[in-house]
């Protein structure tokens, strides 16, 4: 099964293809025209052979008002060591090849340090010459964007490189990130919040804490215009309250089966558990609160 974590760095790039020529020029290298267009080729050209080969995100970069590609490049999302890979990753890029008859580049975005380390390792196939060594985002790759300033004029490339981890979450590089957050809030609050999530998702406890306080009071500069933690502070009151009807069922000695525990605990209507846990004292059996 496909994880959120591993689809939401490929959903900033296929929401915001632009990253990639910024990726391209700040992480490998390779310049890319100012002068472009880039659009993602997903729907179209992700099916790049076989049924059995998918990539995650395909994108067309077209260059000096050219309507055809000029470059293209595969991007795929990779949270564990995966020998197949190493099999499927060339028949991506040399399919994408042979169809957008332009150059073409394989972008491999890797959280985990082990695993950026065995992407980053050359794919022999045989061939004399012929090795194909990914483009690795993640740890040892970075910094790519070291200011605030530049954060918020890269604010998804930003994020993008937070969610590869890129560079370790100290407090220097969540202020960053904040900057960047906090621009797409005064613009997007919506892709704001979810990018916010996104983020906290990745980062360890401590690192949580920073950033949370950095969204809710800002900084100088950088200030979320929306009030991104409301929701969660809603989330955990109702959670809370949930766990005690089943805590008060539990004292009086009450079974409490999977359906009732699964009913309580996915409830968020404030007024409902309110009358759940008033009821939970008096009730004869669990089933009894629903009536």
């Amino acid at each position: 099964m496909i994880s959120a974590q591993h689809e939401t760095p490929i959903e900033i790039i296929r929401e915001n293809p632009e990253v990639i020529p910024q990726l391209l020029k700040l992480a490998f290298g390779i310049e890319v025209s100012d002068d472009v267009t880039v659009r993602s080729a997903s729907e179209a050209c992700t099916h790049l052979a076989p049924t059995a080969y998918t990539a995650d995100n395909v994108v067309e970069i077209c260059e000096g008002g050219a309507t055809e590609p000029t470059l293209a490049v595969v991007a795929e999302t990779q949270r564990a060591v995966d020998p197949r890979k190493r099999h499927s990753w060339p028949v991506y890029l040399t399919t994408l090849h042979a169809r957008a008859d332009c150059p073409c580049y394989l972008v491999v975005i890797c959280p985990r340090k082990s695993v950026a380390d065995w992407a980053r390792k050359p794919i022999s196939i045989g061939h004399p010459g012929f090795d194909l060594a990914p483009l690795v985002v993640g740890p040892g790759t970075g910094p790519l964007v070291t200011t605030t300033a530049e954060a918020a004029e890269k604010p998804e490339l930003t994020v993008l490189a937070a969610l590869a981890n890129v560079t370790p979450p100290d407090a220097r590089t969540l202020e960053i990130t904040h900057a960047a957050l906090a621009t797409i809030d005064g613009t997007d609050q919506k892709t704001a919040q979810l990018y916010t999530d996104m983020v906290l998702a990745v980062l360890p406890k401590a690192a949580q804490n920073i950033l949370e306080d950095l969204v809710t009071t800002g900084t100088a500069e950088y200030k979320f215009k929306s009030e991104p933690f409301l929701r969660h502070y809603a989330e955990g009151e109702a959670k809370g309250e949930a766990k005690s009807v089943l805590k008060i069922l539990a004292a009086r000695g009450l079974t409490v089966s999977d359906e009732v525990r699964e009913r309580v605990l996915g409830c968020q209507e404030e007024s409902q558990l309110d009358d759940w846990l008033i009821r939970a004292g008096t009730v004869t059996s669990a089933e009894e609160l629903f009536e």
